[in-house]
């Protein structure tokens, strides 16, 4: 707490002592003798007995900084991993732990990109997980060392959820635990 000397005229100055901050207990005693202080002056109101002390509180110590000075613009971005889901929106790009219970549906693809240079669709039907995709390393990822699993690469998404759809018509999808 800071001392304030009294001040004899208004034209001085408050001389402020600094002294060591507060600990837990003195706080608890000054919150307390608040909270009696107000009790008393709304009628109505008894004084309770004072709250007991809580018991100290844990402190995690921060982590050390690093050795060594960091760049955050150097620092490398890590790409959250695919998600893989159990229920709707049925759409191609989605994988999914589960047969979607109905065909799935398409997405924007990239006006941009040409028939020519457009990337691969890969229909997943049996493996670790299941869906329409344009990543190869998920479809590898799905299939690779997994005992009847099926993945085919197609040039265009329409021809992949082609494949894809109608194999859940024939109810041959299926999602193969490793």
């Amino acid at each position: 707490m800071t001392n304030v000397s009294p001040v004899a005229s208004g034209t001085e100055h408050n001389s402020v002592a600094a002294a060591a901050p507060p600990n837990n207990e003195q706080v608890m005693q000054f919150l307390t003798a608040a909270m009696a202080t107000l009790s008393q002056a709304q009628p109505g109101l008894a004084p309770s007995a004072p709250a007991p002390a809580p018991a100290a509180a844990a402190v995690t110590p921060a982590p050390a900084p690093p050795p060594y000075p960091v760049d955050a613009a150097a620092a490398p971005v890590v790409a959250p991993g695919p998600t893989f889901q159990t229920r709707g929106p049925w759409v191609a790009g989605a994988l999914f732990i589960v047969v979607p219970p109905v065909a799935l549906s398409a997405i924007p693809e990239d006006p941009l990109v040409d028939d020519e240079s457009s990337p691969l669709w890969y229909a997943i039907t049996k493996g670790t997980f299941i869906g329409v995709t344009l990543s190869n390393p998920l479809a590898l990822a799905a299939t690779v060392g997994v005992s009847g699993s099926r993945m085919k690469s197609y040039k265009s998404q329409a021809l992949a959820l082609a494949a894809f759809n109608e194999m859940l018509n024939f109810a041959l999808l299926a999602v193969i635990p490793k």
